[in-house]
Order: C-alpha cells, then structure tokens, then sequence
C-alpha cells in the first residue's frame, strides 16, 4: 500500500514536470499594442495555438518530447517572426511574460497590377458541391490554428479575388472564428507558400449555428493572384463548451487535392483527390476579344429572376438585390418588385439599413419573394 502511494506521486510529479504551461501576452514592439490571433508553436510538432483578442496564449509543452533546443515560433502577418529557445523560455504561474513583436515593412504582395489587359472578365473559380455526400472536417483533435486548404486551380493570368463561398453541413458548437488564408504556391508548388493577403489585417469570418453558406466579401484586401493558389480556413476560436465537430461540403474533383494542418505551425498533411467546396468570385484581367466571347456566353446562360421584397406583409422599395457570383445589381420599386438576371447556384443577397441581410442560392425557380426581417 504504501509502495503504491509513492508510486502515485512520483507519476504526479514526474507528470508535472513533463507537462508543462508556456504563457504570455503578444505586443507590438513600438506601439505596445496587444496583438490578436498571432500563431505560436514548434514547427513541424503538432504543437501550436493563437493569441486570444487581448494577445493572450497558453501553450502546453510536452518537455518529454521536446528538447531544449527546439524553438518556439511566433509569426503573423505584417510582423518579423520571433523564435525562442524552450531553454530560454519563461515559466511563470501568475504572470503573463510580454512578447514583442517588430512590425515588417516589406511588401508581400507579389503581385503587380498594370493595365495591360484591362478588359474585365467575371469568372467563378473552385470548386463546389451539387449534392454529393462528400464532406471535410474538424473534430476534437484540431487545436487552435489548425487549417483546411484546397488548391484552387486557374487559368494563368491576372485576377482580383472578390468573394469567397463555402458551404457549412454541420456546426455542434456554438459559434467558431475563422481566419481566411490565400496562399500562392510554394516552391514546389505542392503546398502553400507566402500569405497573398498584404493588408496587414486578418479576414475573419465568424460561423455561427444556423450558418449554411458563408459569403466572404475579398474586395477590401485587395488580392490579385497570376496562378494556381491555396484557400485555407484556419481555427481561431471556440464560443462555448461544446466539441468541435464542424462539417463542411467539399466537391467530387480528382483535379486538385487539399492539405490540413493539426495545429499552428504544424506540418502539411496531402488529402489526396480531394477538394473542400471552396469557391470565389473573381474578376479576370482580359483581351478585350476573349473578355467579349465569355460575356455573350454567360449573358445567354442567365435568365431574369424576379419576385416581391416584403417586410410585415409590407412591400420595400429600394432593397438593394445583388448577384454575389456575377456582381449585377438591382433594386426593388416602389411595389417591392425586383428583376435580376441569374442562373442556377447564383448566390443572391437582399439587404437595406434596418433590416436582417437575407442570401440565398438559386435552384431551379425564377419566381422568388423575400421577406425580411427588422434588426
């Protein structure tokens, strides 16, 4: 009995050491202005987290698996990575040690926009689902930072990236953050290299229970690609208590594969013959006869969709309707009526001051009314 009881707590102590909790706050180096969603981690170890909105992190070492010299990595966008030592680390109870950060001046946006080929071209790109049971997603074993890529595969050439769709099968939690990452190739070109987002600020995205299909709006972070490139979602944050066991649509496309990462800063993980339903709305830099050939193709495609805008049995003038795949707009009359050109699997949104954003998907019906709800 008393063996046993030694036993015990040299398991608890020997655990103890073992296991044990980095913590501290993330700052500008300059500013002192505490720095959200930083990813931290040992490279390449399945170990890694972000700072929280107040700069905050936890980071949970296993010492038994690591060595004194592995390194500690911090990095985000706009900012000079920091690397320490877990040697040279600081393990203190109550304390939050500060971590500085140096604000990085250069610009990574490798992309040069001229006007050579200004022809404008709307252009859908990715990939989506029609139905089929296929799906990726996050389960219990994600930590925060881990990330779900596809490679998105395009014609070589200028475009803007508008507006990112992806479509949510299921969501037990709460509510999720998630961080938007567009990659372009890396030198292999297998998997993603620099972040193409050079605004310096993160594309959130929250996911909320009811979501279905989420709708990104790109246009403010000004983001051109020339070639293939990767879309990515990244974990931020959990509301609640629930597990995580987000579900979302990916595509039948043996054309191109996806990559998950089970941590921040881990490695890499080839999902082969496989593709999250990740699509954009782009706009395609053109001669002006291939920009006129697909503009006539896809006006011949498209049929006029109409309807009524009602809110309390009430008819809404003026409700701004938009087609988030072709960019068109329209707005309703003075007897709510609105006309819209579409076709299947456009995305529509209603909206106006005041009142709930309404989107939907097209199906096969060219006769929709809306009602929208007061905020």
């Amino acid at each position: 009995m008393h063996f046993f009881i030694y036993f015990f707590v040299l398991c608890v102590s020997f655990c103890s050491f073992a296991q044990q909790g980095y913590k501290g706050r993330v700052l500008d180096s300059e500013t002192k202005e505490l720095l959200p969603y930083v990813n931290i981690g040992v490279f390449g170890k399945g170990i890694g987290t972000v700072s929280d909105e107040e700069g905050l992190f936890h980071l949970t070492l296993d010492r038994s698996k690591l060595s004194d010299s592995d390194i500690v990595q911090f990095s985000s966008m706009g900012y000079k990575t920091v690397k320490k030592k877990i040697a040279n680390l600081q393990f203190v109870a109550n304390e939050y040690p500060e971590i500085l950060m140096e604000a990085d001046h250069l610009d990574l946006n490798e992309v040069v926009v001229t006007n050579k080929g200004a022809y404008e071209v709307s252009d859908v790109v990715g990939y989506q689902n029609y139905g089929e049971k296929v799906f990726g997603y996050w389960k219990d074993n994600i930590s925060l930072g881990g990330e779900l890529a596809t490679k998105i595969k395009v014609k070589r050439g200028l475009r803007k990236l508008n507006t990112l769709f992806f479509e949510v099968l299921g969501n037990p939690s709460d509510s999720l953050l998630v961080r938007i990452n567009l990659y372009n190739l890396g030198k292999t070109k297998e998997s993603p290299g620099n972040n193409l987002n050079s605004s310096n600020k993160n594309i959130l995205y929250t996911i909320y229970p009811n979501t279905k299909l989420a709708i990104v709006d790109l246009i403010p972070f000004s983001i051109y690609v020339k070639d293939d490139f990767f879309v990515s979602l990244e974990l931020l944050k959990v509301f609640g208590n629930k597990p995580i066991g987000l579900v979302l649509a990916a595509a039948n496309e043996n054309g191109t594969y996806s990559l998950r990462k089970f941590a921040s800063l881990d490695k890499w993980k080839n999902l082969k013959h496989s593709a999250m339903a990740y699509h954009l709305n782009t706009t395609y830099f053109s001669n002006q006869r291939k920009a006129e050939s697909k503009v006539v193709k896809a006006q011949k495609s498209k049929q006029n969709v109409s309807g009524f805008i009602f809110s309390s049995r009430r008819p809404l003038p003026n409700i701004r309707v938009k087609n988030l795949t072709s960019n068109e707009e329209a707005f309703s009359n003075k007897m709510g009526r609105y006309q819209i050109l579409g076709e299947k699997d456009d995305i529509i949104s209603f909206e106006a001051e005041g009142y709930q954003k309404m989107t939907i998907k097209l199906l096969d019906k060219n006769n929709i009314n809306i009602n929208l709800l007061r905020e």
